[in-house]
């Protein structure tokens, strides 16, 4: 087994955990940087053309926040917004000082603001390697690693190409960069986010916001063609010229009018018309061109990769909730800067470079004040069972059947959430005590839990959010409700919960954060009947007050939130009992 220790331990190598690891090395700290596959070459990042939110200071600047703003629905912080935009004009000309030749800007341009994914990626893992930090490809990262008080001591895995042999590490801090999740839905490098740092870093404890913002889709090629380079990142520059048009070549205008076609049942296209002779040309060598000079479109679900939902973070230095871990990139929130909409206009390139050095920073900090723990007790979740008992397709089979048809993400109701809560739910015993297996199949047992824990955080929010806003469309509730531009937090395991933030612009009356359920303790649910008019047996999970739980869920006129006590301290937490 290799056990390592380090002050700072940066679980992924995209964007976000690169620059963490930069900045962590740049603060003092000895970094181990492990990744899921190659850091550098995987990812969403690596398949296309990224655009980042970089506007120099000026008046332009200050519209760009305020469109932001309003376009997110009032639920970004300008401020953030702000900082944002300072860190990433700074790192952009610090990358430009490294030697990278940013795609169609002339050299000392200030004009920077897309960069060819593949490159950008090639030189930050050259500058990771610089700073000396310590590079674990192909080691995947399956549990948290926490001290007797709660506090994040590293993390634990897999060497796929060892035999997928354990690893650990123990170090000070921990710096979680693994991605949102797309729900394998096929989306261009999407393959190795299936939210793996959300569920390991909610059974250590941490709060989720902004999980009903998860509803991101992305325009690809027709079933059973190619997907080329660019195409499938909406920042591409094939899909950033296209027109779209239905069969009749109506012309739509625009994305959103595309998904609802396509939610419609009608066929999509992009017309060639307007796109660059070059990438026309490479189009047709695809095959992807029809008769009438068209590219028939369908629509992949990229979920909180291009979404907004994630890890809650609580300071300026991407602190989560749970001590000793931060967060960067798509596995945290973004909507202090996106609010209720996707940051595909280079919101998302630019909130991962100012997030990863926020939290390497922050993370090397804490390292130097932190005692690194003498024992580390891995943290127990779903999926890590000696024998697996049920085939994870199945696991992921049923959460792709609730997430990726529009029916069930694009357009949403309380009967489609309802059912499909229902469905996950009684799924997640199952997940958590019959999935596992040894080598290949633990970590196929992992994701599959992984992904079922995510699906079940967004269903559960968007049931909360009764109201359209951003991306997160009700078919039953059409508008924004002024008493909505608040913030939804979410989390557990056994237990969903849903409340709104206490510090939300519009909370008419903020409930307190619930108990934390003890990481390291594990309980078999019971089975119940919920009511008379219930005939469907379901999991009995304990009781946490405060939530939107899954009995108001399944019962129409059930309350959603309901009072309940003050929080625990965070040292005691580990200690009190599940109830």
């Amino acid at each position: 087994m290799t056990q390592l220790e380090t002050d700072v331990l940066v679980l992924g190598g995209g964007p976000a955990g690169t620059w963490a690891a930069v900045s962590a090395a740049a603060n003092g700290a000895r970094v181990v940087l492990a990744d899921k596959a190659r850091c550098g070459t995987s990812g969403p990042t690596a398949h296309g053309t990224t655009s980042l939110w970089n506007i120099p200071p000026g008046p332009a600047r200050d519209e760009a926040v305020d469109r932001g703003y309003l376009h997110g629905g009032g639920l970004g912080d300008p401020e953030w917004m702000h900082r944002v935009l300072d860190e990433t004009h700074h790192r952009v000309e610090q990358l430009a000082g490294w030697g990278y030749r940013f795609p169609g800007s002339d050299p000392g341009s200030s004009l920077r603001v897309y960069l060819d994914g593949a490159s950008y990626l090639r030189r930050m893992r050259r500058s990771v390697l610089a700073a000396g930090v310590r590079v674990l490809d192909h080691h995947p990262a399956l549990q948290l690693l926490v001290d007797r008080d709660g506090r994040v001591a590293g993390a634990a895995g897999v060497r796929r190409l060892d035999n997928c042999l354990p690893w650990s590490v123990r170090a000070g801090a921990v710096v979680v960069a693994t991605g949102g999740c797309a729900f394998l839905s096929g989306g261009a490098g999407t393959d190795v986010d299936t939210g793996d740092g959300l569920l390991f870093a909610a059974e250590a404890g941490a709060e989720l916001s902004g999980m009903e913002f998860s509803s991101a889709y992305s325009l690809v090629p027709a079933p059973n063609a190619p997907v080329p380079s660019g195409w499938a990142n909406p920042g591409g520059l094939a899909l950033h010229f296209a027109t779209f048009t239905d069969e009749s070549g109506t012309v739509l205008a625009g994305r959103a009018a595309a998904f609802a076609a396509i939610a419609d049942g009608r066929r999509v296209f992009a017309s060639l018309d307007d796109i660059p002779a070059l990438l026309r040309g490479g189009l047709a060598k695809l095959g992807l061109v029809d008769h009438a000079g068209r590219v028939a479109l369908r629509a992949v679900l990229e979920g909180t990769v291009r979404g907004t939902g994630g890890l809650r973070i609580t300071g300026r230095d991407c602190a989560t909730t749970v001590e000793g871990l931060f967060g960067a990139g798509d596995v945290t929130t973004r909507e202090p800067i996106t609010g209720a909409v996707s940051g595909f206009g280079g919101q998302g390139g630019a909130w991962a470079i100012a997030s990863g050095v926020w939290a390497g920073a922050g993370a090397a900090a804490y390292a130097r004040t932190a005692e690194l723990a003498a024992t580390a007790r891995e943290v127990p979740g779903a999926g890590l069972n000696a024998v697996a008992r049920i085939d994870p397709r199945a696991v992921v089979g049923l959460v792709q059947e609730h997430t990726l048809p529009l029916r069930r993400s694009y357009w949403r109701s309380a009967g489609s959430l309802r059912d499909s809560i229902g469905e996950l739910d009684a799924m997640w015993p199952g997940a958590e005590f019959e999935l596992g297996g040894s080598g290949l199949d633990r970590l196929r047992a992992r994701q599959a839990a992984a992904l079922l824990a995510v699906a079940r955080w967004t269903k559960y929010s968007a049931l909360a959010r009764t109201e359209t806003r951003g991306m997160h469309r009700r078919t039953d509730h059409p508008g924004a409700e002024a008493d909505w531009r608040v913030r939804l937090m979410s989390g557990g395991l056994d237990a969903v919960w849903v409340r709104p933030d206490a510090h939300g612009l519009a909370a008419r009356a903020p409930v307190p954060v619930p108990l934390a359920r003890d990481p390291l303790a594990r309980r078999r649910p019971e089975a119940i009947v919920l009511g008379a008019h219930e005939e469907q047996v379901v999991p009995a999970y304990p009781r946490v007050p405060g939530v939107l739980s899954a009995r108001s869920a399944a019962i129409p006129d059930a309350p959603e939130i309901v009072p309940e006590p003050a929080p625990a301290p965070v040292a005691a937490r580990l200690t009190t009992p599940s109830h």
